[in-house]
């Protein structure tokens, strides 16, 4: 082998390298914000599908504690299905624990001094719906849960039943002190919103009858083997726990 042709291999194998790099450092998302209750600022990633605004969108909020970098390795994985997805700071929130993503919107309200409880986080959830509608997404919104923001988001789609089409809620509970049934009942007026409810291995007690209280048969529960709390399932053995739910989204990706 000439040294000539050696190096220009080595000048090729750098130039692809250095292209590969790039494209893996790139971030599969636009930051966004937007305004909530009280000029509240809310911090989202969004995930645009290839066939822009008339994909189906999924509107993913995170578990208490956490940002929406908890959804930093699962919307990809939904992108690449076809849907467009917004993962959503709400106030009840902090660094997440799998990419260490700072809540923005916890942030801005601990400055503002406003009360940041599962309750008052419901406006980042309602903001984020206004959002998608305002910005003209035309194809179906699908609302995604995990933990607090899964109870949540029942209230959020039995209030808003014209716009939401599909719901999954991973870990949902009674987590309202003082309302011990308020979840279910909200499961319970649930009308024609296809449903899919998971949780962690040890969970079911726990979740499984706010399933029941879902009328109709228009529903999936999934418990699986592996997996301890909300949609960190599908981080914590991925190779089982990503079936049902693609298989069950299946159904409502872009015609």
């Amino acid at each position: 082998m000439s040294r000539k042709f050696f190096l220009r291999n080595i000048v090729a194998l750098l130039v692809l390298n250095a292209w590969g790099m790039a494209c893996f450092a790139k971030d599969p998302f636009t930051k966004v914000t937007f305004s909530g209750e009280k000029s509240l600022r809310i911090s989202a990633d969004l995930y645009t599908a290839s066939s822009g605004k008339k994909a189906p969108i999924i509107i993913l909020f995170h578990q208490a504690h956490s940002s929406r970098g908890e959804y930093r390795s699962i919307a990809p994985r939904l992108l690449r299905m076809g849907f467009n997805c917004l993962a959503v700071d709400t106030r009840a929130g902090g660094k997440d624990r799998w990419n260490g993503v700072e809540n923005e919107t916890t942030e801005d309200a601990l400055k503002k001094k406003m009360p940041d409880n599962y309750d008052a986080a419901y406006h980042e959830m309602e903001a984020a719906l206004k959002w998608v509608k305002d910005n003209k997404f035309t194809g179906k919104i699908i609302l995604w849960g995990s933990s607090f923001s899964a109870s949540l988001a029942f209230r959020l789609a039995e209030e808003h039943s014209k716009e939401i089409s599909v719901l999954l809620a991973f870990s949902p509970g009674e987590y309202f002190e003082g309302r011990p049934q308020v979840v279910a009942s909200w499961a319970g007026r649930l009308k024609n919103i296809p449903t899919f409810v998971s949780c962690g291995s040890g969970e079911k007690s726990r979740t499984k009858p706010i399933y029941d209280a879902i009328s109709g048969n228009n529903k999936t529960f999934y418990l699986p083997e592996k997996g301890e709390h909300a949609s960190s399932i599908l981080m914590e053995d991925p190779g089982k726990n990503w079936k049902p739910v693609e298989q069950f989204l299946g159904r409502f990706k872009e015609s």
